[in-house]
């Protein structure tokens, strides 16, 4: 934004602005309160009334821009002119970037420029506040829908496992422990919003939330350099499952959400993983998943310095059943590969599934507890699909992709 003595007159930001609405804050607006369906592949103009020639006095006008759940509104703003005033507390262009219909908290505009911003979540609400007699002003904006994007990852055709692209599953983060005694990386987490990651509730237990932060876009942990997107960022809040229980070395809704303190910052080397909202009831019994960590490299080996994938496949519940007692086949899943498995300090990381359609890699398991590594035996890991609507009741001012 250039500055005001280089234009003469700018556009003028108040942030956070709380207008207040009136007590019907549609009879406010009128015949000029309208709602468009954002499409795909669309624009949409959006301008003043008489647009080319100034807005009338008292204009009071109102678009309620929606999409598809995950998804974004794209608005572009090519020509505002509206009277400057300080605070923008006469007319106003107001836009709410998550959508609330009384703008409550809205962000206004006033003065000569452009504009470009993006909705939080899958809708958005414009508004020109015109509240008495004025010289007249207009603005036109353009608003496209911004395809959701989760789960993509890099493509290329842990225990005997193989190191990891770097940033090749963008969602991939772990726990790290920043105290005196804290060992770094501890578990595994998996991104699903930008202040949300899914993990296993037994990670959490007997440590403090004042040294616990998530770490995102991470590669090689002893360089710091083969990638530009690395955050480490504070947690803020663990939600643990309420029926979580465990005995032993085994557990029951073993899943958690950390929510972290400043938001998680999408790019090319960060980003969510798709709930596999699409998938609920289905099996992948003889469906190969791939388990991405920074675990170690054996049973009491050291721990990879880079994160390792291995395709892992789930296997009749029946072989779990019998060997861990309190297994449920509808709440976890069973996997076994000969020689390949997940390992210590695995836990709460992944377990993707690839649709070969998409190429979007969906959220199907959370890596739960084993009998060392890669034995004979099966391992046993959470099953997400069963936990898909926990995970949205415990983020609801967040939306989701569907694809």
């Amino acid at each position: 934004m250039e500055s005001k003595s280089a234009l003469g007159t700018v556009l003028w930001l108040v942030c956070w602005l709380l207008v207040v609405a009136a007590p019907d804050v549609n009879a406010q607006y009128g015949s000029c309160d309208y709602k468009i369906d954002v499409a795909s592949g669309k624009s949409y103009s959006i301008y003043s009334p008489y647009y080319g020639a100034f807005y009338p006095a008292y204009t009071q006008c109102r678009w309620t821009l929606t999409t598809t759940p995950g998804s974004r509104i794209g608005l572009s703003c090519s020509d505002i002119t509206i009277p400057l005033t300080a605070s923008c507390n006469t007319d106003r262009l107001v836009v709410s970037k998550t959508g609330q219909s009384n703008l409550s908290d809205g962000q206004s505009y006033c003065g000569s420029g452009t504009l470009s911003t993006e909705s939080t979540y899958n809708s958005m609400v414009v508004a020109l506040q015109v509240p008495g007699a004025t010289q007249g002003g207009r603005f036109f904006c353009t608003a496209t829908k911004i395809e959701c994007q989760c789960g993509m990852r890099r493509s290329r055709k842990i225990v005997n496992g193989e190191e990891t692209l770097v940033n090749e599953f963008p969602m991939m983060a772990a726990l790290v422990d920043g105290s005196k005694s804290g060992e770094g990386i501890f578990c595994g987490a998996t991104i699903i919003t930008n202040y949300h990651a899914v993990t296993a509730a037994h990670c959490y237990m007997g440590r403090s939330i004042g040294n616990l932060a998530l770490l995102v876009g991470e590669h090689n942990i002893t360089t710091g350099s083969d990638t530009p997107y690395t955050a480490l960022l504070l947690l803020a809040s663990i939600k643990i499952h309420e029926a979580y229980s465990s005995s032993g070395s085994t557990s029951s809704n073993d899943i958690a959400i950390v929510r972290t303190r400043t938001e998680i910052v999408f790019n090319a080397g960060v980003g969510p993983v798709c709930l596999p909202i699409k998938f609920v009831g289905a099996s992948f019994v003889g469906i190969q998943l791939e388990a991405v960590g920074w675990g170690t490299l054996d049973y009491g080996a050291p721990k990879s310095n880079v994160p390792m994938k291995v395709a892992l496949a789930v296997v009749s519940p029946s072989q779990c059943s019998a060997l861990y007692p309190n297994f449920s086949a509808t709440q976890q899943l069973c996997t076994l590969t000969p020689s390949k498995d997940t390992c210590q300090s695995d836990s709460g990381g992944p377990l993707f599934y690839t649709d070969p359609y998409n190429m979007r890699a969906y959220l199907v398991g959370t890596i739960g507890y084993g009998i060392a590594c890669a034995t004979d035996r099966p391992s046993v890991s959470t099953n997400v699909l069963h936990y898909t609507q926990w995970i949205m009741n415990n983020t609801p001012e967040w939306n989701y992709c569907y694809q």
